[in-house]
């Protein structure tokens, strides 16, 4: 599974992997780039910094999903660079104890697994 962050700095981003890869096994990197992609194939990865549509392009052609991290505390400028965000993609709220986007991301990561399973 490819998920790939986007939203303001400081929204949550480190959080946010580091809870993916210590309850996922999710690989965590900074940056998206095909050679990067095919090197961790099979792995479960996330992106911390999805910052242009380049980047959502890449992530979108991998079957990757796009994750919006927002701050209830702070104005939402919606994804950066001109990221439009498909069907398949997601806002999660981040609070200050993360609980509920970790959540959120947990039936993310099921629901996206039962469909793999399922075809």
């Amino acid at each position: 599974m490819l998920i790939g962050l986007t939203g303001r700095p400081g929204v949550g981003q480190d959080v946010v992997a580091d809870y993916l890869a210590r309850a996922h096994a999710f690989t965590s990197t900074k940056h998206i780039t095909d050679e990067l992609v095919d090197e961790l194939s099979g792995h479960h990865v996330v992106v911390t910094h999805i910052r242009d549509r380049v980047d959502a392009e890449i992530l979108a052609e991998r079957g990757g999903i796009i994750v919006h991290l927002r701050d209830a505390q702070l104005p939402d400028l919606g994804p950066e660079g001109g990221i439009a965000l498909r069907e398949i993609d997601h806002q999660v709220m981040v609070t200050r104890d993360c609980f509920r986007a970790f959540d959120l991301l947990d039936r993310v990561i099921g629901e996206a697994e039962f469909c793999e399973v399922a075809a």
